[in-house]
């Protein structure tokens, strides 16, 4: 059996006293995980920022990508962002025989993947869509973003098929079809705008050569207040027709008419190889496409206002896993106070470098965390943030003074305490009353229960204008910088009578 000296048990002593002590204030530490499993509900207002998904399983923040959505003048709206591909306005039923993937994606969560001739969308109008040949449309535009892998023989990337009366009842076959053609995109529009006197077959060739694996926004679109029908890659004109009797700008206008026999369908991606994203109809002519990823460069997200239970609590930490690809950027602010009103002030925000310890001393019962977001220069990159930790330690109430003396005197009491040793200590609560455990006495001349002492340094009080020999019941509370609202444990009660001159 081993002996232990003095010296030994002294460092053993030491020893466990540490990890106690260390222990103990570990304990005190609390923390609220926001993200991840958890969600994003403590996050209130979003200022183009919004869910994206991350390389886990859990959405993150990122800045809001320029996502299509539905108007009045949306015909068909296909994100590619579910696994069940769907036609978000409604208008067409969607055959599919495609997947999305996120690992190649633009605008939103996902994109369409396209593989050969095996692999496309069939799309069925219902009635009232542009392609239904219920309703003949006026303007129309058709865009989508595309971003081919390696070039077919003959990818079509979007069809409409159907067929038209003539005035002998004769079946006219009618087509728009969007096809890439030594790597440029080509549309024909082929009695689209059909006439008994006219050859109706339009034709609009790309100009510029399409790169592999890199995402294009292109955009067909028809006036038909001018009869102008013109083909946009990125924004930049490469093609320009007219939809009149003589084909030229000053030519009677034709107007478009879809087939109202037989079965219209459209189809996408037969024979493609590669990605599509935001494929939007628009029963307009779209004046100035999107052709940004994101709706903004900048954007913010703000928490609501964070209880951390107990005026006084420190600000430890926020820790913050984020991802920040090269050139974009994140700023990370907080605004903590035990005042509630000082959460909706804007001169109160406070920047910080998250994972780091707070130096200075950051205290209140309220927080608030604000991030700022930055694309990079090119506008394609965006930062992430996937959880968020807010580690504090919680103000603990004051420990109540260890004994509470009291002496009756004529018509009054004399209260006296120790000291507490405590240094966050600003004074104390008397309380008193006539009924064990009710404190809500009125009668002395000091005031109403509670009776606050300002200053850890005082440690005793008389209370006059009281009752000779009534019995009353007394406790004392500490209270430190959270304020005499936010007293400590409450003392052992203690009993007294006033007593006149004279008697014991």
């Amino acid at each position: 059996m081993p002996i232990l000296n003095y010296k030994t048990m002294k460092n053993k002593y030491l020893l466990i006293s540490f990890l106690f002590l260390a222990s103990s204030l570990y304990a005190l530490t609390t923390n609220i995980s926001i993200g991840d499993s958890e969600g994003w509900s403590w996050i209130e207002t979003w200022n183009n920022t919004g869910l994206i998904y991350g390389q886990g399983e859990y959405k993150n923040i990122g800045l809001k990508t320029a996502a299509y959505e539905s108007d009045n003048n949306t015909d068909l709206l296909v994100h590619f962002d579910n696994t069940s591909i769907n036609d978000t306005s409604g208008n067409y039923i969607i055959d599919s025989h495609i997947k999305n993937t996120q690992n190649v994606k633009l605008i939103g969560n996902a994109s369409g993947v396209f593989r050969g001739s095996k692999e496309s969308l069939t799309l069925y109008p219902e009635p009232g869509a542009l392609f239904s040949g219920d309703s003949n449309p006026d303007s129309f535009s058709i865009e989508f973003w595309l971003n081919p892998s390696r070039f077919g023989e003959n990818p079509i990337i979007f069809s409409y098929q159907g067929t038209i009366r003539d005035q002998s009842k004769n079946l006219i076959p009618q087509e728009l079809i969007c096809s890439l053609n030594d790597r440029k995109l080509n549309w024909k529009l082929n009695n689209i705008f059909y006439t008994e006197e006219n050859n109706s077959n339009i034709e609009l060739s790309g100009l510029t050569s399409i790169i592999p694996d890199v995402w294009h926004h292109h955009l067909l679109r028809f006036d038909s207040s001018s009869g102008l029908i013109e083909y946009l890659l990125d924004g930049q004109l490469e093609a320009i027709q007219y939809a009149s009797m003589t084909g030229a700008e000053d030519g009677s206008i034709l107007s478009p008419l879809i087939s109202s026999t037989g079965t219209p369908h459209l189809t996408l991606g037969n024979n493609y190889i590669g990605y599509m994203d935001e494929l939007r109809i628009s029963k307009t002519f779209i004046q100035n496409p999107v052709l940004s990823r994101y709706q903004e460069t900048t954007g913010n997200a703000v928490s609501g206002i964070i209880d951390l239970e107990r005026s006084g609590s420190k600000l430890r930490k926020i820790s913050i896993k984020h991802e920040i690809p090269e050139d974009s950027a994140i700023f990370f602010y907080y605004n903590i106070s035990d005042n509630l009103g000082a959460m909706f002030d804007e001169a109160n925000w406070m920047g910080f470098n998250p994972n780091e310890m707070f130096i200075s001393q950051n205290k209140g019962r309220y927080l608030k965390i604000k991030i700022e977001m930055m694309t990079d220069g090119k506008e394609i990159l965006t930062p992430s943030i996937s959880h968020l930790n807010i580690i504090y330690e919680k103000n603990l109430k004051p420990l109540a003074p260890l004994y509470l003396k009291v002496t009756g005197r004529n018509h009054s009491v004399s209260l006296s305490w120790p000291k507490m040793s405590e240094p966050d200590i600003e004074g104390y609560l008397i309380y008193y009353g006539t009924k064990t455990g009710s404190y809500f006495g009125s009668e002395s001349i000091e005031g109403i229960s509670p009776l606050i002492i300002k200053g850890n340094k005082i440690t005793s009080l008389d209370i006059t204008g009281l009752e000779n020999g009534k019995l009353y019941y007394f406790a004392i509370a500490a209270y430190d910088e959270a304020g005499f609202n936010y007293p400590g444990e409450l003392s052992p009660e203690t009993t007294c009578r006033p007593i006149p001159p004279g008697k014991n």
